[in-house]
């Protein structure tokens, strides 16, 4: 594999993989990613080989999004998650920020992402163990003192990669749970929910907004949706999307925009993308002030079971509000960052291992019994 920065000089593989990946990273290694992510303030480069092309994230600031940041993820996003669940964990702040500072201290901060879309879920390409092989090569040449990391890895549909990137030496980090719902099945639409879910969402009626037709105002109003839902009622530290990032994703069709609109005003917003037979919505968002009756979540959430059923997709619906999930024919199962650290010092080896082991044994049972 080669590793390149140079959007210009990059050889992008004559594939559809590669065809996107030309024009989703391109504007990003030119414009910086911070562009259309504020908070991925990263370095990027690309990973191509004939048939496929990885983006590489290093390098991010101090409290950048957990998706290009192990500390973030690790630290000050479970702070905030912690504070959610019991205002007293507030007073644990200290803690969190010394643990921080320890991690950064001992290079976590250093860790490259391999491909990294700066999307919370990473739908991966069909990869062999070869490609796994010959990408981690690469980066070891380029980067001999960092760990380097593979994020958004889970059981359900990468237990061969889990299981060649294990047998190249590298660990299994738990990251969070993920729920898989298959709406190919038509035992799937059975489901009591979902049919509830059609039948108690039909007022106000809503006219459904496909992606060419998408305004400029629909994508400002868009944004907003999606900033009023993932940072003011989640977190900050999920992915800050910039208005050039939506237009971006809606002139090269980066993501299948889709909206519902009520009296010409936007109510709701998603936007999927799929790869190796997967769906993800990465974009997500509706009016937070609407009566909770309208049902715009369901509704957001049920236009995505049905466009994957119509396209032959199984859909990882992500992390969070698991239980929703599951009770619409959902399994969750764990997700994964997977690292190599036997180049490091001694040291730096041990801390991971050793969180390794401790994610493993607290993490998984904590994110079980709080659905998280």
């Amino acid at each position: 594999m080669k590793l390149g920065s140079d959007a210009s000089r990059i050889e992008w593989p004559p594939t559809p993989d590669g065809d996107y990946a030309r024009r989703a990273l391109t504007p990003l290694l030119q414009r910086g990613a911070a562009a259309f992510v504020t908070n991925a303030r990263v370095q990027m480069a690309v990973l191509t080989d004939p048939e496929t092309a990885l983006p590489i994230t290093f390098d991010p600031a101090w409290h950048d999004s957990f998706t290009v940041s192990p500390v973030t993820h690790l630290v000050h996003y479970a702070a905030q998650e912690l504070h959610h669940l019991s205002p007293a964990a507030a007073r644990a702040a200290p803690l969190f920020k010394g643990l921080g500072l320890g991690l950064r201290g001992l290079g976590f901060e250093r860790t490259v992402y391999v491909n990294n879309w700066l999307l919370s879920t990473n739908l991966y390409p069909n990869l062999t163990p070869a490609q796994l092989r010959a990408a981690t090569h690469t980066l070891l040449t380029a980067f001999p003192d960092r760990p380097l990391a593979w994020r958004s890895l889970d059981t359900a549909r990468h237990a061969l990669l889990i299981g060649a990137l294990e047998a190249a030496g590298y660990l299994r980090l738990p990251s969070r749970l993920v729920t898989y719902q298959d709406p190919r099945e038509a035992a799937f639409w059975r489901n009591a929910q979902l049919r509830n879910d059609a039948s108690r969402t039909r007022r106000p009626e809503a006219e459904p907004v496909l992606h060419d037709a998408f305004t400029a105002a629909d994508l400002r109003t868009a944004l907003t949706l999606y900033q009023q839902l993932y940072l003011g009622k989640y977190s900050t530290y999920n992915p800050q999307f910039t208005l050039p990032f939506l237009q971006l994703a809606h002139r090269e069709r980066l993501l299948e925009l889709r909206g519902l609109r009520v009296d010409g005003v936007l109510k709701a917003v998603r936007g999927s993308v799929s790869r190796a037979g997967v769906m993800t919505s990465p974009v997500f968002g509706y009016d937070l002030s609407a009566p909770q009756q309208e049902g715009w979540y369901r509704r957001l959430s049920l236009g995505v079971l049905q466009d994957a059923r119509q396209d032959g997709l199984l859909v990882n619906a992500s992390g969070g509000v698991g239980a929703f999930k599951r009770a619409r024919g959902g399994v969750a199962v764990p997700e994964y960052t997977m690292v190599f650290t036997a180049h490091l010092p001694k040291a730096q080896q041990h801390a991971w291992i050793i969180l390794a082991g401790l994610l493993e044994r607290f993490l998984l049972p904590f994110l079980i019994e709080y659905d998280l």
